[in-house]
């Protein structure tokens, strides 16, 4: 079954288009292996809601939700 996250719920709201031409006006994405500026952000804003103070809180919390990883 389908539910939407209250993550996802907040996301939709970003305004991508902006967003993604910003990076390509900086170039920002220039040596980008795979994580993406996009996914750089959803992880940022993840981090900052949820408190975490280190890339393994922020690890956890992503693997705790492990339902709602498609949004990602």
């Amino acid at each position: 079954m389908f539910s939407i996250s209250r993550f996802h719920a907040l996301t939709k709201h970003l305004p991508r288009g902006v967003f993604d031409r910003a990076v390509e006006r900086c170039e920002a994405d220039k040596y980008s292996k795979g994580f993406g500026r996009w996914q750089q952000l959803l992880a940022m804003v993840y981090a900052q809601l949820s408190g975490a103070d280190s890339l393994r809180t922020v690890e956890v919390g992503f693997n705790a939700q492990t339902e709602y990883h498609y949004h990602l």
